[in-house]
């Protein structure tokens, strides 16, 4: 029996869920082997500088990845199965996420500070605990999406189980991965513009063969950022770095994260299950982000997991915001509510990134400034903080508030008296 052209993205979908979860246990097999040879034998790679707890945590991070993939195959499949079987019309229960409860939030915490404080105890002495380091990494990484995504998802209609996960899965894989790809393309066209620009002032070519060579001997971030600070202060770089993080890439990414409402937007019923939708491609691509992020074992990392969940935030707000914007526009024709509401994405990401380019300015004013001080950028770094900590709580508030606006209204059955003596009846209110 052919598969029904209806059924072709089921098709699809596994066949992206089974290729999904055979490359990231391929890549995750590949880094964790690269790892523990080099923990084993570290004279196999005298001048590599990266660590090998990095390989390690990377590994299980892909591994978590192909295993989130699998509920979306499984799923996929068994539809392909009930339509050979000819039960193609068999109801199909939607999946369903009960709204959060205070409590649960505070359980959630608790867990994740357990795991920040051993994951960054752990990674200190990664030689003796790389075999549960990992755990903790993925916990610390892991709990705070899922429950901005509870926060997010719950009392909302969400469609099928397969719907669910594979939009999930889609954000996982295939939102970074075109995110990536384009943003190479710019980071390409910037270094096309780079080698015009040194062939056209042959005097900083002297320059920057000094810098690759200074950087290429290295051993740490330290030494790197010593050789690279003098020249990240230029005032056009600096600029630069705010033309494009706070502007082209949130154009890119809020573009690109919610691939799957695009796909599915002519099977969308109403904007609240665009805006569902929407929230879990953007925890995919936060998850995503966060565990490559967070692979980095060492000094700074519990600052780090901390500093990604603002980002995971901005990420399921911004996107759950553009799949009620596409679906809107499909279902309801208001295409300025789609232009609206990629404009209003834009504007949440390139403002999250400009703050965190700020902060990062700031940073390294202070590392240069030595044992010295350096006021301007105490306050940059400071100020940045404070910021980025008012808008984490106005991002955090907003999601409740949205979530409880897009939740259905239950229908209450309201007893009436009996008449002339009938039965007790009741009738609907909305």
């Amino acid at each position: 029996m052919q598969i029904r052209s209806h059924h072709l993205p089921s098709l699809l979908l596994a066949v992206f869920s089974g290729l999904g979860i055979l490359s990231t246990f391929s890549g995750g097999m590949f880094m964790l082997l690269s790892g523990v040879l080099a923990l084993a034998r570290p004279a196999l790679f005298p001048n590599s500088a990266a660590s090998p707890g990095n390989d390690i945590l990377l590994a299980s991070g892909l591994f978590l990845c192909g295993t989130l993939l699998i509920p979306s195959g499984y799923y996929s499949l068994r539809r392909l199965t009930l339509e050979l079987r000819g039960l193609e019309g068999k109801p199909i229960q939607p999946a369903s996420i009960r709204p959060i409860r205070f409590w649960q939030v505070i359980v959630i915490l608790a867990l994740w500070a357990v795991a920040i404080l051993l994951g960054g105890w752990l990674g200190n002495t990664f030689k003796v605990s790389w075999l549960v380091t990992p755990l903790f990494y993925m916990l610390a990484i892991v709990l705070p999406v899922l429950t901005l995504l509870w926060i997010g998802l719950g009392g909302l209609p969400l469609g099928s189980h397969q719907r669910v996960w594979g939009t999930f899965g889609i954000g996982l894989l295939a939102g970074p991965g075109l995110a990536t790809i384009a943003e190479f393309m710019i980071y390409l066209g910037l270094a096309v513009l780079g080698i015009v620009f040194l062939l056209a002032h042959p005097e900083w070519t002297g320059t920057f063969t000094r810098i690759q060579a200074q950087v290429s001997t290295a051993r740490d971030l330290d030494t790197v950022l010593t050789i690279l600070a003098p020249y990240l202060m230029n005032p056009f770089l600096i600029l630069l770095a705010f033309v494009v993080m706070s502007g082209l890439v949130p154009l890119i990414e809020e573009l690109l994260k919610p691939v799957a409402v695009w796909l599915l937007a002519g099977r969308l019923r109403t904007p609240v299950e665009g805006f569902a939708l929407g929230a879990l491609s953007g925890a995919g691509f936060a998850l995503v982000e966060g565990l490559v992020a967070g692979s980095s074992a060492g000094e700074g990392w519990v600052a780090l997991v901390v500093a990604r969940t603002g980002g995971s935030l901005m990420h399921i707000l911004a996107t759950g915001l553009m799949g009620w914007g596409i679906a809107s526009a499909w279902q309801e024709r208001r295409i300025l509510r789609l232009v609206g509401s990629y404009m209003l994405s834009v504007s949440i990401h390139g403002l999250w990134n400009g703050i965190t380019v700020t902060i990062v300015f700031g940073a390294l004013r202070v590392f240069l400034a030595g044992s010295g001080s350096d006021a301007l950028g105490v306050f940059l770094g400071t100020a940045g903080m404070v910021v980025l900590a008012i808008l984490f709580m106005l991002t955090l508030i907003s999601l409740v508030l949205i979530n409880r606006k897009l939740r259905p209204v239950p229908l209450v059955l309201v007893p009436t008296p009996p008449d002339n003596g009938s039965s007790e009846s009741c009738h609907n209110v909305i």
